[in-house]
């Protein structure tokens, strides 16, 4: 009987201290935390993920909550057209050969690729574009200089990340994307090229080598031949840039081009030196070499990638050319060496 009773009193107080938990329970806020909100409220539901069916543009700013966009990074690569593909596929293609025979493989497999000025050059902020479906001078071997010190990687997304970075530090002033930062020029874009560890600068070394003190004021001379410059800060920018922009040139006077031939090879880059007022360089492409002739690969304005035979006859014929510069292409010292 006395068992019974302890029993039954036990019984009762579980049921009462039941009935107190349960009254809290649902009179109080849940309070459990998270990793994401440590200590604090987990949210009742997660956020609705956006539509599949509209993937947001890699080159439209995303809608900030106010309205407003959302300024995208400028040094983030933006591939065009089918871009990542070829520069995938042209890293794949070439990575047993060596650097100088891969540059003109490439240059050989892109001729026919038609001329046009990149979009970076049109009226809107610069982005870090990249194009192999089109191409103008500088960037055609810009690009394939990227492509040739891409080849040390283990996927084709590796590849084309790599290749995009190449350009980026090629193309702008420590490889900060900006207008006023880029490399209009070749001299300069050569020089910071040489700085980096892409291009040795051969033309000091070779026979009959000159120099120039030379201003550059091309591009503020002609604002209305570059959309970009319509902006007023980059119009501002370049204006004030070059009222003390110059460069020391050196480059092989035409007349003393024939005993210099022999020390190139194919892969070699090459630029015009012009006379042009504010101008450094009218053209610039590679160097390749078939048995006794010299030729050149370039992307010529209106036709695009093309092969001009005799290098020293064709620069001779163009306007306003009193030169030669030539460059030698080596493996960046990015600590993936190349093969």
């Amino acid at each position: 009987m006395r068992r019974t009773t302890l029993v039954l009193w036990l019984s009762l107080v579980v049921a009462a201290g039941a009935a107190f938990l349960a009254v809290r329970w649902v009179t109080s806020p849940l309070d459990l935390g998270s990793r994401s909100h440590p200590g604090g409220r987990s949210p009742l539901r997660p956020a609705a993920p956006p539509s599949a069916a509209a993937p947001p543009s890699a080159a439209a700013p995303a809608r900030q909550a106010g309205g407003g966009r959302t300024p995208i990074d400028p040094n983030l690569p933006l591939f065009i057209g089918g871009t990542r593909r070829l520069a995938a596929q042209a890293i794949d293609d070439t990575a047993a050969a060596p650097m100088n025979q891969a540059l003109i493989a490439l240059a050989r497999r892109f001729q026919g690729t038609p001329y046009r000025a990149l979009p970076m050059d049109q009226q809107t902020p610069e982005r870090l574009l990249l194009d192999l479906e089109h191409v103008d001078q500088l960037r055609f071997v810009e690009q394939l200089l990227a492509l040739v010190n891409s080849r040390q990687v283990k996927t084709r997304t590796e590849a084309a990340d790599r290749f995009s970075d190449h350009v980026r530090d090629l193309r702008y002033h420590k490889g900060q994307v900006s207008y006023c930062g880029r490399h209009h020029y070749v001299s300069l874009w050569a020089q910071a090229a040489e700085r980096q560890g892409y291009l040795v600068n051969l033309t000091p070394f070779l026979p009959g080598a000159t120099s120039r003190r030379r201003s550059l004021t091309f591009l503020s001379s002609h604002p209305g031949a570059y959309p970009a410059m319509q902006l007023p800060a980059n119009r501002t920018c370049i204006t004030t840039l070059e009222r003390t922009l110059a460069v020391d040139q050196s480059y092989v006077p035409l007349r003393s081009l024939a005993p210099v031939l022999p020390s190139l090879r194919s892969g070699d880059v090459f630029a015009l030196v012009s006379q042009r007022p504010g101008l450094d360089v009218s053209d610039i492409g590679l160097v390749e070499v078939n048995g006794n002739q010299i030729n050149a690969l370039l992307a010529a304005a209106g036709s695009g990638v093309e092969l001009k035979t005799d290098l020293a006859r064709w620069a001779g014929g163009r306007d306003g050319v009193i030169g030669v510069a030539f460059y030698r292409p080596v493996p960046n010292s990015d600590g993936r060496p190349d093969r």
